[in-house]
């Protein structure tokens, strides 16, 4: 059974194609479209995330504001942020486990994914 990942992405064709290309990767994905969808998946209480892959810049939300919630119901789990300042625009916010910039390409995204996750 592959890594548990929320993806959290507002593009929905984006959200799409990456959740298609991590499950083809053997990966579990749940998505989240908004900064509210994905704090009613962390609130849920039933899932077990091993990765939360946020966007940076939602439409209802930023990533980084996601933090403190993912931190405290999912300990365990690693936090990459997709940024498309890489990183610069954090203001302060708990830093994820690794910043990537927005449209990295596939076989990099998954190579930086599989190193957080071993």
């Amino acid at each position: 059974m592959g890594n548990a990942v929320l993806l959290v992405d507002d593009d929905e064709s984006s959200r799409f194609v990456l959740a298609a290309l991590l499950e083809d990767e053997g990966f579990q994905v749940d998505v989240a479209g908004s900064f509210a969808a994905a704090g009613e998946a962390l609130a849920a209480g039933g899932a077990r995330y091993d990765l939360v892959l946020l966007d940076q810049n939602l439409g209802d939300g930023r990533g980084t504001d996601l933090l403190p919630a993912v931190r405290a119901r999912l300990p365990g789990a690693r936090v990459a942020l997709l940024s498309g300042s890489g990183g610069e625009d954090l203001d302060g916010a708990p830093p994820p486990d690794v910043v990537l910039a927005k449209g990295i390409d596939f076989p990099a995204l998954l190579d930086a994914l599989r190193g957080l996750l071993r």
